[in-house]
């Protein structure tokens, strides 16, 4: 049972480090997600989204110690998200996708760091 908390420890800590690139990844792709778009525009998406899927495996993994005291992340919430996402991204609806990362997964990654240090402390 510790080891298995000591994981998570290091996990959210892992993911406390790796989550502002993913913050700014999502600000930076937006713009050209709205029709700014440029020749790398669908690789850059894609790379980004390995580093979302990434998160969310962590989060899945933490979300015990996430949720310990009280609820921070609600896995209903989360998995509309990404639905959503998963849809717009499928589909390869940039308009959609771009207001989805404005509207529901840009935020909740900006909270996230916040989760994670009550998680910690």
């Amino acid at each position: 049972m510790e080891d298995n908390r000591k994981e998570q420890v290091e996990a959210l800590e892992a993911l406390k480090d790796y989550n502002p690139k993913i913050c700014k990844a999502l600000k930076e792709i937006v713009p050209e997600l709205k029709g700014e778009k440029k020749e790398d525009t669908q690789e850059y998406v894609d790379h980004i989204f390995r580093g979302v899927n990434w998160e969310l495996q962590v989060i899945n993994g933490t979300m015990e110690l996430l949720n310990e005291k009280e609820e921070q992340v609600s896995k209903e919430a989360l998995n509309e998200i990404v639905s959503q996402v998963n849809d717009a991204y499928t589909f390869k609806d940039d308009e959609k996708l771009a207001q989805i990362i404005e509207d529901g997964l840009l935020p909740f990654v900006e909270k996230l760091e916040g989760y994670i240090d009550k998680a910690l402390a």
